[in-house]
């Protein structure tokens, strides 16, 4: 019965690294020394979706989740409120359905009244830059 479990929960871990993307992997490097939010950008051609954001442990294998972002249409955001601290190591996570590959970068913000957030923007290959 053990056996079993200890299977279960290893396929499981598994799953869960291979839906992950190397490249939305992310270390928590700015200048504060913890956040209390983390805000979601869709700046992808893709509308009504989800993604979520992890905490990873240090061997990247998931520690907790951060929390579930629903995202409608370009330029909506949506955003958790948790304290998370400087070197914390965190990975974004979309749907295996999204169509294409989606690239991330990290912004931090400084808000008046002690609230520091961490703006992730999502991008894929398909949204449009206006070139001058």
């Amino acid at each position: 019965m053990k056996t079993k479990f200890f299977f279960s929960v290893l396929a499981c871990m598994l799953i869960s690294l291979m839906q992950m993307n190397a490249k939305n992997i992310f270390v928590i490097e700015g200048p504060e020394e913890t956040y209390n939010q983390i805000r979601v950008i869709n700046e992808t051609s893709q509308s009504d979706f989800q993604c979520r954001i992890v905490v990873l442990k240090e061997d990247e294998t998931t520690d907790r989740v951060y929390g579930v972002y629903d995202l409608k249409g370009f330029g909506d955001t949506c955003a958790k409120t948790a304290r998370v601290t400087r070197g914390t190591k965190i990975a974004i996570q979309v749907p295996k359905s999204f169509p294409g590959e989606v690239s991330c970068s990290l912004e931090y913000k400084d808000f008046p009244l002690f609230f520091d957030a961490i703006v992730v923007h999502l991008n894929d290959e398909q949204t449009e830059f206006k070139e001058d």
